[in-house]
């Protein structure tokens, strides 16, 4: 640490001393109105150095007399301006209505002009990323991309994002998008981590330890790119048929040194919770029994002059405590700090990061901090040879983190929402272990029930993650016109995760514990050779080839203890059932690449890629496979006359096809070493057994023949802009199939295997996005912006081998299944109502209880369209945003709401508690007609106790479309003129109110939040909640400061 610390200091030494030679310049960029041009670039010609200008137009920059100057902004013509003597440089830029010169970053790192493009890409700044900002950087993302769907899987602190980009392509694996970090594709698993069955039967399979991409630090990110088809991710090859997140990190900038502080403090609350009925006390059809944890028994108001035992044995009136779950959560507190340092000149530029994150969740224990510090450093040796280096550390620590899913004892929310209404929250707090005896106090005196206080306090699970990542990138230009690059990088990281269960928890009385390291390696490396020369008087041409390596390392070792001696002593040696495993996987990729690139007179864009890969994956006939890309853009208002309403309008096209393999060793028979064995009743058996040592083999037969995924896509687009720049539109079509899909085919057991992994079966996505941003009101001092985003996608099975009409995706949850089925979306299936044919539920006869029946399918998984509107208003220093996410569509599975109906806590089971209940619906007579139901459910308990159980899928299956206001900031920027004197060494200093998922302004689906969702990142499945941690909103402040 201290040779760290001398090298850092020494740094900054020689970029000082190198700064010392130039002079300050200072001064403002205005229009033809004299109205000030926020962001202008303003670049030392010659050089890599340059500055922007704040929002106000001011400038300052370090130039030497001889340097010129050059002022750019999209929408103007450049100026240059020699430095000379002056001190002060005004500017006034002319608009220019006939060029676009933005800029993009693309596949693998290249910068290009927009207008060269001919596929979708969308750019988001930084700033405006971080305009209320998250400890997970991929939920920033949400509502603000066409095309883009996010969603944050639990409220638990450090959990796990999915991201999918024009639908989900897979029948298996993940559908995420590949995140590249400065040309760094990097590691964005969630890993689960699943005890052996019957040894050890509590793991942390249920528990959410995000996903890796959301260990990068916001603060450190310059903009970030969206590649979201086929030709725009072509050059990354198989790791991007998914689409890319391409994340360009900060720099340093020529200019004096400076320093910039970000401090955010939130307070975190729970943003919905359950409803719950108020007037019942737990029971059995009205009569009270403090053994049971539900809400069907008498009726509070009603028993006022009796008095019943309570769960700790004493005498007491009934009485509700309505915010006794409320009461449970806590304010929780995220803390997000960091400072940079950074500077440059025209030879060598410096940043410097450090970030703090601290978090204490709604969940009393549970905790997350994150550490990160950044390095990002250039300098340019000669005209022809520059190099630029960067690395990030992060040091992650987390308790507490709650279980979630089905069939653990530390599952909180099963624990928490079946506590009687009757029951005082800080009752419980305060008697959760027995001060003579050191046992729990359960919630039921029967033992039925854990006390959540006495899960939160002894029941951790915690993890420790270090992580490293970076590269080194290397320029030469042998002559001017070629440029040889090579780019290799290295992702790695150490991560321990830890769960216990102590002695006298109820569902392990005996106690246990499983201890896991994980280790992950990703290395890199893109060596390219990039050409751009005009080869006619108005025709360029740019071409490049490159070659990649890409190798990804896994490795788990992990332990499962169960039956502990001593209470709280968690060693192995204290156990008298362990189970220990190891695992470890290798993925290389070699691939071969080329681009050419045809460019005429700056209007006229016509490109090419392809390239080859070696997957390491595939059977040795079939690992090399090939893909091309081809596309074209025209600005066709470079050659015509333009009426006076229209700005730039330019058409693209595109056609590309990817391919993609599989898992490493799915072509081999493999032996798998076992150390324990399955049991449906009892602890089973563990190996090695009287000497005797255990391997599988697997149930999957291994595919020799197996051939690459392919994936072939065209997308058709247009951009408009209107009354010099006022409104701009863009309008994408795109259509992709995924053929010969890797998937597990069913077959006889009397093969020896449960399944056939083979090429099978198709998946089609089309849909529309828009993009349409409006400047309603722009003056020299306010300013209203509106920014909004469409899109709708189509997801259809096109095809599927004719032994199957459905293929299963995911299933095991009380006969939900999710399922492929040819001609439609993905969807879920399982017990539906039984109907007549005009849809009117049957109703059995015999007991007034709906009819059910069996392989119902329920619903597309996936919404119809999304929609995000993020209104910015502007006024002198002033600054207000927010934004509104909608999403239309789709299905989720709530095993929380079927938890609260049959227990009878949930609000609407308070109706008709003293009266039979008629369903609506009808009785099938013995002609097979149907009259309406006149039978009734005898009590309100057994109505909902058998209609909506778990099992019972489509009574608990509900619409997931929804309106959030997803985020909102309120900031000042106070005037530069106010920092004079003694305070002139301060640049700029933001004061701002900011605030995250704020509001669920509409849904369909009761007691939850329609995001919820049980799977992780890593698999194609979505749509089901099995006790999730409720999601939070965040409320807080923020400061931002410049020196």
């Amino acid at each position: 640490m201290r040779k760290l610390v001398t090298f850092l200091l020494g740094l900054l030494c020689v970029f000082t001393s190198a700064l010392a030679q130039r002079r300050a310049v200072v001064g403002k960029v205005v229009d033809e109105n004299n109205v000030p041009i926020p962001s202008v670039s303003i670049q030392i010609k010659g050089s890599s150095a340059g500055v922007a200008a704040s929002e106000a137009g001011v400038f300052e920059i370090h130039a030497a007399n001889r340097d010129v100057l050059v002022f750019s902004s999209v929408g103007f013509v450049s100026k240059e301006v020699t430095v000379g003597t002056k001190s002060t440089i005004n500017v006034t830029l002319v608009r220019e209505t006939s060029t676009i010169e933005e800029v993009v970053v693309t596949a693998m790192g290249i910068t290009r002009k927009t207008k060269s493009l001919g596929y979708s890409v969308q750019q988001i700044a930084g700033d405006e990323l971080n305009k209320a900002r998250e400890a997970n950087v991929v939920n920033s993302l949400a509502g603000k991309l066409a095309g883009v769907r996010v969603t944050a899987q639990s409220g638990t602190l450090g959990g796990s994002s999915k991201i999918v980009i024009r639908g989900v392509s897979s029948l298996g694996g993940s559908s995420q998008p590949i995140f590249v970090i400065d040309g760094l594709p990097i590691d964005n698993g969630s890993p689960n981590i699943a005890t052996q069955s019957g040894a050890a039967p509590t793991g942390i399979a249920s528990v959410d330890y995000g996903n890796r991409a959301g260990d990068i630090n916001p603060d450190d990110i310059e903009s970030v790119s969206v590649l979201k088809g086929a030709s725009a991710t072509a050059l990354y090859g198989a790791r991007a048929k998914n689409g890319a997140i391409v994340i360009t990190t900060k720099k340093g900038k020529s200019g004096r040194s400076s320093v910039t502080v970000n401090s955010s403090t939130r307070f975190d609350n729970v943003l919905k919770l359950p409803k719950f009925q108020n007037e019942y006390a737990q029971g059995t059809y009205g009569v009270y029994e403090v053994a049971q944890l539900n809400g069907w028994g008498p009726k509070i108001s009603d028993v006022q002059d009796r008095q019943f035992t309570n769960f700790l044995g004493e005498q007491e009136t009934l009485k509700a405590y309505p915010d006794n779950i409320k009461d449970f959560f806590q304010t929780g507190n995220t803390f997000m700090n960091s400072v940079s340092f950074e500077g440059g000149n025209e030879g060598a530029d410096f940043r410097l990061g450090y970030s703090n994150t601290t978090q204490d969740g709604t969940v009393p224990n549970q905790s997350y901090k994150r550490n990160s510090l950044t390095l990002n450093g250039g300098r340019v040796f000669s005209p022809q040879f520059n190099a630029r280096a960067n690395v990030s550390y992060m040091g992650i620590s987390s308790k507490g983190r709650p279980v979630q899913s089905s069939n653990n004892p530390n599952i909180l929310g099963n624990v928490l929402y079946n506590i009687p209404r009757t029951v005082d929250m800080q009752k419980l707090r305060d008697n959760y272990i027995n001060p003579e005896t050191g046992q729990q106090i359960p919630v039921s005196p029967s033992r039925t029930g854990n006390n959540p206080f006495w899960i939160i306090n002894n029941n951790g699970y915690s993890g420790d993650l270090e992580r490293i990542y970076g590269n080194a990138v290397l320029n030469y230009k042998p002559v001017d016109w070629i440029t040889v690059t090579n780019n290799i990088g290295l992702d790695v990281y150490n991560e321990f995760r830890k769960g216990v269960t102590r002695n006298g928890t109820i569902g392990m009385l005996t106690g246990g514990f499983t201890e896991a390291n994980l280790y992950s390696r990703t290395l890199n490396n893109d060596l390219t050779i990039t050409a751009l020369k005009p080869i006619a008087k108005d025709l360029t041409l740019k071409a490049l080839v490159g070659g990649n390596i890409y190798e990804q390392y896994f490795r788990r070792s992990q332990g499962d203890a169960q039956e502990l001696t001593v209470d709280q002593l968690y060693s192995f040696a204290n156990a008298a059932v362990v189970v220990t495993q190891n695992f470890q996987q290798r993925k290389r990729i070699l691939g071969v690449f080329g681009e050419i690139e045809f460019n005429y007179k700056d209007f006229l864009f016509l490109n090419a890629t392809g390239r080859n890969d070696w997957s390491s994956t595939l059977p040795v006939n079939n690992r090399s496979y090939f893909y091309p890309s081809v596309s074209s853009s025209f600005v066709f208002t470079e050659v015509m006359k333009k009426p006076s309403w229209l700005s730039y309008g330019k058409v693209r096209a595109t056609w590309a096809s990817v391919g993609s393999d599989e898992s490493p060793y799915l072509t081999d028979f493999y032996y798998n070493p076992q150390s324990a064995g399955f049991a449906q009743y009892g602890y089973g058996v563990t190996f090695p057994f009287n000497g005797a040592l255990a391997y599988s083999i697997p149930i999957t037969s291994p595919a020799y023949n197996l051939k690459p995924q392919k994936q072939n896509s065209y997308e058709f687009g247009a951009e408009l802009r209107f009354l010099q720049n006022r409104i701009n539109l863009d309008v994408t079509y795109y259509k992709s199939k995924t053929s010969d899909q890797i998937v597990a085919l069913a077959v006889p057991n009397s093969t020896g295997f449960r399944t056939l992994r083979t090429n099978a079966g198709t998946v089609q996505n089309s849909g529309w996005e828009i993009q349409l941003g409006i400047i309603p009101v722009k003056t020299s001092d306010f300013t209203w912006r509106i920014d909004g985003n469409f899109s709708k996608n189509k997801q259809i099975m096109t095809e599927l081998p004719e032994s199957i009409k459905t293929y299963t995706l995911a299933s095991g949850w009380s006969s939900l299944q999710i399922r492929a089925e040819k001609g439609k979306e993905f969807g879920i299936y399982g017990t539906g109502w039984l109907r007549d044919p005009d849809g009117n539920i049957v109703i059995d006869p015999d007991n007034g209880y709906r009819v059910t029946t069996g392989d119902v399918r329920l619903g597309n998984l996936y919404p119809s369209w999304m929609l995000g509107v993020n209104n910015t208003f502007t006024y002198k220093g002033f600054n207000l945003g927010f934004l509104v996410d909608i999403r239309k569509g789709g299905t989720l599975y709530s095993s929380t709401v079927s938890s609260l109906r049959t227990s009878g806590m949930a609000i609407e089971t308070a109706g008709h508690r003293d009266q039979p209940i008629i369903d609506k619906g009808v009785n099938e007579t013995a002609d097979g007609k149907y009259v309406p139901n006149t039978v009734a459910v005898q009590s309100t308990e057994d109505y909902w106790a058998n209609n909506f159980v778990s099992s019972n899928t489509e009574a608990n299956i509900f619409d997931a479309s929804y309106v959030k206001l997803r985020e909102v900031r309120i900031s000042y920027m106070f005037p530069q003129k106010n920092f004079s004197g003694v305070f002139s060494f301060i640049k700029g200093i933001e004061l701002g109110v900011e605030g995250r998922n704020l509001w669920i302004i509409h849904d369909n689906i009761p007691h939850i939040d329609p995001e919820a969702n049980f799977f992780t990142n890593s698999t194609v499945g979505e749509g089901v909640e099995f006790n999730s941690v409720p999601t939070t909103r965040s409320i807080g402040f923020n400061v931002r400061l410049k020196l």
